[in-house]
């Protein structure tokens, strides 16, 4: 899944031809870099694969004073159509990518039951890191405005996914927590 390409198209859809600046500040803006990966220079070179792709089209070129040229791009008709795409596929894909824990976890059986719970709070801790991180931003942006549902009710819902997730691991590690304190020594 090419949630840059995602990202650079959606942006242009909802929010009109861009140039390849605007189109950085406005991922930035959205925090696109943490929950998509989508970096300055990921973006740039998707930008021109797309064009490539002929999945958007240079609309005009703009010069405001002394900066250097700027292509405007705007999506095409077959940018549209793989924007449609790649939402669906996206939709439907439930696998998150590598998961260090898991692997932990399998092999994990040769390690005490003593090393496997401190690995375990380390990680119940960054979890915890998270949450706290993501309360403080969830305050700054309803006060900001760009999280409360009136102004932006995907970007909220986007964002209260986050959390939710992030509680949901912190369950799984309260239920687990129960279960290796039980345990004599864990088991592969």
């Amino acid at each position: 899944m090419n949630l840059t390409r995602l990202v650079i198209l959606g942006l242009l859809v909802e929010r009109g031809a861009q140039h390849g600046h605007e189109l950085r500040r406005a991922a930035q803006a959205t925090k696109a870099d943490e929950w998509a990966g989508v970096g300055a220079g990921s973006l740039h070179r998707e930008l021109r694969k797309l064009a490539d792709d002929e999945l958007i089209e240079p609309l005009r070129v703009e010069r405001v004073d002394r900066r250097p040229e700027r292509t405007v791009y705007q999506v095409t008709e077959a940018g549209r159509a793989e924007l449609d795409l790649l939402r669906d596929r996206a939709v439907a894909d439930l696998h998150n990518g590598a998961d260090p824990l898991a692997a932990v976890l399998i092999f994990a059986g040769s390690v005490g039951r003593d090393v496997l719970a401190g690995l375990l709070g380390r990680h119940r801790r960054a979890v915890e890191q998270e949450l706290d991180r993501l309360a403080g931003e969830r305050e700054r942006g309803e006060r900001e405005g760009y999280l409360r549902p009136e102004v932006s009710a995907l970007q909220a819902a986007a964002f209260r996914r986050s959390e939710l997730r992030a509680r949901a691991e912190l369950a799984w590690h309260d239920e687990w927590d129960a279960v290796l304190a039980r345990a004599p020594e864990a088991r592969s």
